[in-house]
């Protein structure tokens, strides 16, 4: 009873938690909008501001967990650590990028579509964690595909 307690508080604290990234990406969707554009900064600059600012941010909120986390890791974790900070940073540099050059209402459904990406990621290289069934496909191209009409319904 309590392990089952225990994953629901769980399951609830990550959907809150996807919630609030959702919010977040948001707000930096205008925010970095405005950057691009009415105050000029180079995709590029933003970029790497935003993501000096992320690690300040994060350093300031996880420190005590960051020495007990990463002293518990196995060398070869910090590969794919590393290979999750390229492709993050990859990304924000593409949003900016992507904001400098077109509506924020053309570009918000176009980045919308990485749960796709992510599903595809997740059945090809968590197949032992998760499985990825077509439901969860279909609900996801349907949220996709959602908010691509309502944005092209705008335009």
């Amino acid at each position: 009873m309590i392990a089952t307690e225990t994953r629901r508080n769980q399951l609830m604290l990550g959907y809150a938690s996807a919630l609030g990234a959702a919010a977040s990406y948001g707000t930096l969707t205008i925010i970095g909008r405005m950057l691009v554009t009415d105050h000029g900064a180079s995709p590029v600059v933003a970029t790497a501001v935003s993501m000096v600012f992320g690690l300040v941010i994060l350093a300031a909120m996880f420190h005590r967990h960051a020495a007990v986390d990463s002293a518990a890791a196995p060398r070869r974790a910090w590969l794919w650590v590393a290979l999750a900070g390229a492709s993050g940073t990859w990304g924000v540099g593409f949003w900016y990028f992507a904001l400098s050059k077109a509506p924020v209402v053309l570009v918000a459904p176009l980045a919308g579509t990485h749960p796709l990406v992510s599903i595809l990621a997740a059945h090809l290289f968590l197949q032992r964690l998760e499985r990825v069934t077509w439901r969860t496909v279909a609900g996801a191209a349907m949220v996709v595909a959602g908010v691509v009409l309502i944005t092209v319904g705008r335009g």
